[in-house]
């Protein structure tokens, strides 16, 4: 029952914010939009039938609208990936509690298809957020009259996704910061040396002011 999705988002907003980085605009825009998700939260939820998260499907539309802008394949992995979701969905309404761990099951074989048809970080999160948005509607179609209260998106779908998208965006960073500096190291390597001593000899003969 702890935000544990909502808590990421403030402190990630927060660190870029206090190091002025150039990823604030893009918190500022989901903070923004969580605070608007809310008030229609408050304004319209106790009087539906259904538990809908407004804050976090607000989230989910701009994150799904900023990865679409910057993804390479956008139609195919979102095919593939809303496919898989909707055959989670279905699965799960006909068949409960055949195989233990069916969601992680599930979660691991759509990671891995968005990635393979994507083939970038943006791309992928793209189709994966995109499956989910549109998956929402479907479980709403598909439930109705089976069970009448059910929170959408659910808890398990939120907080997997954020630790997805923030754990691969930080060994993202740590790894292009690692080969920043191996490739610093090996061209200091490639340095000839007697282009090295030319330099100094010629920082020697300049006049000492």
């Amino acid at each position: 029952m702890f935000p544990y999705g909502e808590w990421v988002l403030l402190f990630l907003t927060l660190l870029a914010w206090t190091e002025k980085r150039t990823s604030r605009r893009f918190f500022l825009i989901l903070t923004i939009a969580w605070l608007i998700g809310k008030s229609l939260e408050i304004a319209f939820t106790a009087t539906m039938p259904w538990n809908w998260h407004f804050a976090r499907i607000a989230v989910m539309l701009v994150f799904w609208v900023w990865a679409l802008q910057r993804a390479k394949h956008r139609l195919l992995p979102l095919l593939f990936t809303s496919l898989i979701v909707f055959v989670e969905t279905l699965f799960i309404v006909n068949e409960p509690g055949v195989f233990p761990y069916v969601s992680w099951l599930f979660a691991i074989v759509l990671v891995l298809v968005a990635w393979l048809s994507a083939k970038s970080y943006w791309g992928t999160a793209a189709a994966l957020v995109g499956s989910a948005l549109l998956n929402l509607a479907f479980v709403r179609f598909t439930y109705d009259g089976i069970i009448r209260y059910i929170d959408l998106p659910n808890d398990y779908v939120w907080n997997v996704g954020v630790g997805l998208f923030t754990a691969w965006a930080g060994l993202s960073l740590v790894w292009q910061s690692y080969a920043g500096r191996e490739q610093l190291k090996t061209d200091a390597e490639l340095i000839p040396s007697n282009g090295l001593a030319t330099y100094e000899a010629s920082e020697e003969r300049k006049p000492r002011q």
